[in-house]
């Protein structure tokens, strides 16, 4: 896969992550439960991924098949904790925040010696780090649940990063072919431990469904990419410009109170995280 088509790929899913937490965010007002929408998605995730079992499967290795596991099992639960911080904070709000994921795959893929330091890539990771924060203000009576959505956004971004990195270890040994699935089938397979799934109101029912379709395939293909290429760190960085697409469809199309008194600014950090994607592409 040519460098070309993966940051092109990687810029679609963010789009597509802003497309579908804003139907994700519509669902949960209208009546979806957190649990059914956590389901549907696992779902969709798991059926997007199993075709991949006939692409690029390696030797099949057991340490590194529960390595994939260990990745479903991570992403199963930062999938809890992002659509929680959806129900309590807006799209705006939520979206960037989980652009701190972009850091924490820097500093733990140089943790576990999967790429080296560079000025370069610091530098990225802290332009990514301030636009995070300047993206997350809104209205002051509104800051505690915005504090609550920035726990369940921040817990859900180590919770991905370290998906991510459990990805680029097992990818060497099982391919994507074997990888993908399991991580995915591992999502699904744990959807009992959510408990009982109440049934959706009606008018709450499309865009929950549409949401978690789109949802389903846009982390499907990031870990795809990742899987296939290794780049965690520069997907990742590529992968933030959802925090952009984010803010702009929550601006024109989202409901959340204050989004667009504090336009000016979450753009503002928006266009942070777009510097951090030119410092790496560039100067990597």
């Amino acid at each position: 896969m040519t460098p070309l088509i993966t940051l092109t790929a990687a810029a679609g899913a963010a789009v597509l992550y802003a497309s579908g937490s804003l139907q994700i965010k519509r669902g949960l007002s209208q009546g979806a439960s957190v649990r059914r929408t956590i389901a549907v998605t696992n779902v969709a995730m798991a059926l997007w991924a199993l075709p991949l079992f006939w692409v690029s499967r390696g030797a099949f290795d057991w340490q590194s098949w529960f390595v994939a596991i260990a990745a479903g099992v991570a992403l199963f639960f930062g999938r809890i904790l992002s659509v929680k911080a959806l129900e309590v904070g807006d799209l705006s709000i939520v979206g960037p925040l989980l652009g701190l994921k972009t850091l924490l795959v820097a500093v733990f893929s140089f943790v576990f010696g999967q790429s080296e330091p560079s000025a370069g890539l610091w530098l990225a990771t802290g332009l990514a780090t301030v636009g995070v924060v300047l993206l997350q203000r809104g209205p002051r009576q509104l800051s505690r649940g915005r504090l609550i959505s920035a726990g369940y956004a921040a817990g859900a971004s180590v919770l991905f990063a370290a998906c991510d990195i459990l990805v680029v270890e097992a990818r060497g040994q099982l391919g994507i072919g074997w990888l993908s699935p399991t991580l995915f089938v591992t999502v699904a397979l744990l959807i009992p431990l959510l408990g009982r799934l109440p049934k959706p109101e009606p008018a709450a029912r499309k865009p929950m469904y549409l949401g978690s379709v789109v949802m389903g395939f846009q982390t499907s293909l990031v870990i795809l990419l990742i899987g296939i290429t290794g780049e965690a760190v520069l997907i990742n960085i590529v992968y933030a410009t959802r925090s952009l697409w984010s803010v702009v469809i929550d601006r024109f199309y989202g409901r959340g109170a204050g989004v667009v008194a504090f336009f000016r600014q979450r753009m503002l950090g928006a266009a942070l995280l777009l510097a951090a994607i030119a410092v790496v592409i560039f100067y990597r």
